[in-house]
């Protein structure tokens, strides 16, 4: 992936980046949504990479802050590391909308 100095990133799709407003290597806090409250995973660094517009990715360990304990699977109780709604908060400042949320624009 071509990823140096360090593994807290996020991958967005480049369309997505501009709609959001944000660049390639902007640094963003990662924050996810549940019933109970919001997690925060600061600092990550923004990387344009090619996935599902409306969808981001990050490496685990450093993003295991993002999934709530009580989001598990049906059947396996595995937890939902791949379904957790998450938005992308500039430092001091709310842009955009939940990645992964119903409400976000499907494009």
């Amino acid at each position: 992936r071509g990823i140096r100095g360090g593994r807290p990133v996020v991958f967005v799709h480049p369309k997505d980046l501009v709609v959001l407003g944000f660049e390639d290597g902007d640094q963003v806090d990662v924050v996810s949504e549940w019933h109970d409250g919001d997690r925060r995973a600061p600092g990550f660094r923004l990387v344009a990479y090619s996935v599902p517009r409306g969808t981001c990715a990050a490496y685990f360990p450093e993003a295991n802050v993002l999934v709530p304990l009580d989001s598990v699977a049906d059947e396996s109780g595995t937890p939902t590391s791949k379904a957790v709604v998450v938005r992308l908060e500039a430092r001091d400042q709310t842009v955009g909308d939940p990645v992964g949320s119903d409400d976000h624009p499907k494009r």
